[in-house]
């Protein structure tokens, strides 16, 4: 797709204009950059807690680098094998996305975790047990959320409209700042939320917005826009919108939607550059009106694109798209990684990114330039410059790629990633606030697979491939000579830094769509999907080498598991696991059910009753076939541990006429619904409102 689009970048240049490698990088106009001299940034820009516990994990990512890497803990290959649940600490939270993807922070003997209703805790790192928690209780917060800590303060996302500050001691909400419709634009701003990670700096906290928020996300009109606010008061220092015309959104506001960042930006502390990786345009891929995305012509600039901009006033200093006018919803959203290496023979600072669209760039860090590209994970029809009118199979698919945080140390970076595939056409579609689009369909996240990659980054040459059964949205972390994933069925592995050889792994309580914090000689991972959902601490020795004894609290379950290491796929489960398919994206497909059985109805006169069972987020039946006109009763029965589902009949998989829409159950849990089947013979549309992949044809006869 980059190839045919290069051309079109020459309509948008703003300012100079530098292509290189099927990708733009701008310089900032020549006043502007003028006019923005950043000065070196000291340590007094840091919060004095991310000073005093540098060694522990006091940033999303550990440090302003976002390398997720440390070799100031005592776990390395010589006792992995030891390792086991030293503590837990239950999930209460079961949202559509499961109960964490979070990155908890540790900083002392304090672990700071927030769940996907936005309740937020302040955990003892020895035991788990409670030093304080905030509840808010909001069931729309989507994520990947999470705390960031400076100045004596907690700043999470309370709802997905608003950031507050919050007492690093009692837990106390300080101030709360709404964001959404605070942007300098006329008119009501739609659809947007807050879906990240909060970092901090200069006594300024960075966040973002995206065209999304809970059920709704790219609507027309909805763009993303970054924010630096001011720690003390929570007020509005900078904004900066990801779209470079927020006003007509590229022609069509009433249609078109994008930008914003899901992930924390990277901090170069010496300069006071800001990195920041900008996600997807919307529609698509398109829409019966608008196929191949035409609603949104041209590039859709900052759309997929690294963008450097100083700190203190939001001014770019450059930019560099590398997927203009994206069709499959590959975003660029991975946190960006500082270092330095050589290449070609030349020292250079550099900054790596990658996204959904299964790709790893690195770029000069001055410049924008980029200097190499390399693929991940499984790559098929994805550099198609249109679609055609009939579906297409595609990898990545739009959950594939590379999903969730890479790691960086000693000149290699470990990357994350996952092979699902969707079948596109011009005018399907996954965006959820698009109307009338019939839905593409995306391969049932249970048959995914997925691998974790280890690239140099003075080549772009991969150094070895580790297949994995289940998709990995686990993020890489590097501990000393080990590098630490974990894949969405809930097994967590440890991987050989330098060869690439597992070495244990270890079969968590759930499901895992999070990656941890570690800190001494624990490692603290959210397992928030399905199962027993818990924030588990794994420390050599498990419970018998805590200091001091745990503690029991009403939200702590102390469990001993006994160690799973030194395995090579061979372990044995501790416990068991449902996987279930959540993710921080959006997961609106057509996907083809698991099985086409037909629930054999019974009938009474115009009465028709079935059975339909939801298991493995996927229903036990692609076909649901009842009479014209029955008064329809479905004894629905949801087996998902967590994980809320429903069953609602439309017309068609656009959804344009509801025919009936029963309620959300929690699983495990039954219902009945009763209601009256179209007096229309038909082939209609079933799905579940919250995780539309589930689906099928409703038959009247």
């Amino acid at each position: 797709m980059q190839r045919w689009l290069r051309l079109l970048i020459a309509t948008l240049m703003i300012g100079c204009v530098t292509l290189l490698s099927g990708a733009v990088a701008q310089e900032g106009n020549a006043s502007d950059m003028a006019n923005m001299t950043p000065g070196p940034q000291t340590a007094e820009g840091v919060p004095p807690e991310i000073t005093q516990y540098a060694t522990d994990w006091p940033l999303p990512n550990r440090d302003y680098e976002n390398s997720r890497a440390t070799t100031d803990v005592s776990i390395s290959k010589e006792n992995v094998d030891d390792l086991a649940i030293a503590w837990t600490f239950d999930i209460t939270a079961n949202g559509t996305f499961g109960g964490a993807s979070s990155n908890p922070i540790i900083m002392g003997d304090t672990v700071y975790f927030q769940d996907l209703y936005a309740d937020t805790y302040a955990l003892n790192l020895a035991d788990g047990s409670v030093k304080w928690e905030k509840i808010y209780n909001n069931t729309t917060v989507t994520g990947p959320n999470g705390p960031a800590v400076g100045w004596g303060k907690v700043f999470v996302t309370s709802d997905p409209f608003s950031i507050a500050a919050l007492n690093a001691s009692s837990g106390e909400e300080l101030w709360s700042m709404q964001l959404i419709n605070a942007t300098p634009l006329a008119g009501e701003i739609i659809g947007e939320g807050i879906d990240i990670q909060p970092t901090v700096y200069n006594n300024l906290v960075f966040t973002s917005t995206v065209p999304g928020r809970g059920d709704v996300f790219y609507r027309g009109g909805a763009v993303g826009f970054f924010y630096a606010l001011d720690q003390e008061t929570g007020e509005v220092a900078w904004n900066f919108s990801t779209v470079d015309d927020p006003v007509s959104i590229w022609g069509n506001p009433e249609v078109n939607s994008g930008g914003g960042a899901w992930y924390p930006p990277a901090v170069d502390t010496e300069t006071g550059i800001t990195y920041w990786a900008i996600a997807n345009p919307a529609p698509f891929a398109g829409t019966p009106e608008f196929p191949n995305g035409a609603s949104r012509p041209g590039p859709n600039l900052y759309t997929n694109t690294l963008m450097a901009l100083d700190h203190a006033t939001g001014d770019i200093a450059w930019f560099t798209q590398v997927l203009p006018h994206d069709l499959f919803d590959h975003d660029l959203q991975i946190s960006p990684i500082l270092t330095s290496t050589n290449i070609g023979g030349e020292d250079q600072e550099i900054v790596l990114s990658a996204g959904k669209m299964g790709r790893v760039y690195a770029f000069n860090r001055d410049s924008g330039a980029i200097l190499w590209i390399t693929n991940v994970g499984r790559h098929e029809n994805d550099q198609l410059a249109a679609l055609p009118p009939d579906n297409i199979t595609v990898y990545p698919g739009a959950l594939g790629g590379v999903e969730t945080p890479m790691a960086y140390a000693n000149g290699t970076v470990y990357v994350p990633y996952v092979d699902l595939y969707t079948n596109w056409s011009a005018t399907s579609s996954l965006s959820i606030g698009v109307e009338g689009a019939p839905q593409a369909e995306i391969q049932p996240v249970p048959e995914g697979t997925g691998g974790l990659v280890a690239v140099e980054v003075d080549t772009g040459k991969i150094l070895w491939d580790r297949k994995l059964d289940s998709i990995n949205v686990g993020g890489a972390t590097v501990v000393n000579d080990l590098v630490f994933t974990a894949t969405f069925d809930g097994e967590i592995y440890a991987f050989d830094a330098a060869t690439g050889e597992q070495v244990w792994n270890f079969t968590a309580p759930a499901g895992i769509n999070a990656w941890p914090a570690v800190a001494n000689d624990t490692i603290v991972w959210p397992c928030g999907v399905g199962g027993t959902a818990q924030v588990i601490a794994l420390r050599p020795g498990g419970m018998g080498n805590m200091t001091p004894a745990p503690t029991a609290t009403a939200n702590v379950t102390p469990m001993i598991v006994p160690p799973v290491g030194n395995q090579t796929g061979n372990a044995t489960p501790t416990m068991n696991v449902t996987p279930t398919p959540t993710m921080n994206v959006t997961p609106t497909t057509n996907a083809t059910p698991t099985m086409n059985a037909t629930p054999a109805p019974t009938s009474a006169g115009n009465a028709t009753m079935l059975n339909v069972t939801a298991e493995d987020f996927a229903f036990d039946t692609g076909t649901i076939t009842v009479p014209a006109g029955a008064e329809v009763t479905i004894l629905f029965s949801n087996q998902d541990q967590g994980i809320p589902h429903n069953i609602a009949v439309y017309d068609t998989a656009a959804r344009t006429e509801q025919i009936f829409v029963g309620e959300f159950i929690t699983g495990p849990a039954e219902t009945t619904y009763t209601f009256t089947a179209p007096s229309e013979p038909g082939t209609y549309y079933f799905q579940c409102d919250a995780h539309p992949f589930m689906n099928g044809d409703f038959i009247v006869e």
